[in-house]
């Protein structure tokens, strides 16, 4: 048995009626990217690309991927380790590490992010992969499958050029929207400056976006002659924060401060649901309630055209402290399935 309702979430319902004037989004501005994407940092919504799923080189975001997997499996950040000999003299941006030289494990995750050293990465590699780079390479390869990254192959931790490394502006958006929810990582990829005190230097930060554009938050560039100017860049403004790839971009930074300022212009994120907001009752006459907090990125015409459905079942308990599940709600943008979630009772 399904409802459609409108107006049964209270809070909601003065949402979607909070804007007499409805607007369409103006067109995306054109870029000159071989490939990009815009997404919705919170939601992972859509709302503007080319060539999104196009597999291309993708230079230092390469180390997005590795910095986030060090971070997950270094233990204490703050702990110094020896570089490999291996590891110092990589070619291509460095910071310049001596072989034996030992430097805080948080250092080098700096010094891969703002630097982009390949030194830097190559040593996280080969800590963080327990002395094995191929066993890192494979992680990268495993975590970017966990993480819906498909069209993705590492061959190496830095990025440098290699005929089968490769990803899409899809996936590096999954990636990097996945790295960002770590907390850690976000302070490292939206800091200006940073004083590495293992390393006796201050790092100041390439990724222009932090301090050029006025709602910049992170994450990375790269560049290459094989992959050419790539940026990964998120922004937020007012709660809501866009994450846009641009691969392959002569004016990778200008493009993304463009398309960040269509984006902030024309979408917000609004607050649809709230944990334990009231849905309605039950057939049996019990009050049911949503599950978990919902936000999604919409411009204000579609926030009008925002809709709710709900289904119940025969009640079940989950256990002694997590109510009763009473059936299942959607919430649909026109026809859209845009989220699912679960009607509980606590009766």
């Amino acid at each position: 048995m399904k409802f459609k309702f409108l107006k049964t979430l209270a809070m909601t319902a003065a949402i979607l009626q909070s804007g007499s004037i409805m607007t369409i989004a103006e067109a995306i501005p054109d870029v000159s990217a071989q490939s990009y994407i815009v997404i919705d940092a919170d939601s992972g919504r859509i709302i503007g690309s080319r060539n999104a799923d196009q597999k291309l080189p993708i230079a230092s975001t390469t180390k997005i991927m590795t910095s986030i997997l060090a971070i997950e499996n270094a233990g204490n950040l703050n702990k110094k380790i020896e570089v490999p000999s291996i590891c110092a003299g990589i070619e291509g941006s460095s910071i310049y590490l001596k072989p034996r030289q030992m430097v805080s494990v948080i250092d080098l995750l700096y010094g891969t992010m703002l630097r982009s050293g390949n030194d830097a990465a190559e040593t996280l590699a080969a800590f963080a992969g327990r002395n094995s780079q191929e066993g890192f390479v494979d992680m990268m390869n495993q975590k970017a499958v966990e993480v819906g990254a498909y069209n993705t192959n590492f061959m190496n931790p830095s990025g440098l050029h290699d005929d089968n490394h490769y990803s899409t502006a899809y996936d590096m958006a999954v990636i990097s929207r996945y790295a960002m929810k770590n907390d850690v990582f976000r302070e490292i990829a939206s800091t200006v400056k940073y004083k590495a005190l293992s390393l006796g230097t201050v790092l100041y930060n390439k990724n222009k976006v932090v301090y050029e554009y006025e709602y910049g938050s992170g994450i990375k560039i790269g560049y290459t002659k094989a992959a050419g100017r790539c940026l990964v860049a998120s922004a937020k403004k007012d709660g809501t924060e866009i994450i846009v790839v641009v691969l392959n971009d002569q004016n990778w930074f200008n493009d993304s401060y463009r398309i960040f300022d269509w984006a902030f212009e024309n979408y917000k994120s609004y607050f649809i649901a709230e944990k334990n907001q009231y849905a309605g009752t039950s057939p049996d006459g019990n009050p049911v309630f949503v599950d978990q907090d919902f936000s999604y990125l919409l411009t204000e015409d579609e926030n009008g055209k925002v809709r709710f459905e709900t289904e119940y079942c025969v009640p079940h308990k989950l256990n002694s402290d997590s109510g009763t599940i009473y059936g299942t709600y959607k919430i649909l943008l026109g026809e859209e399935v845009i989220h699912t979630g679960k009607l509980i009772g606590y009766n």
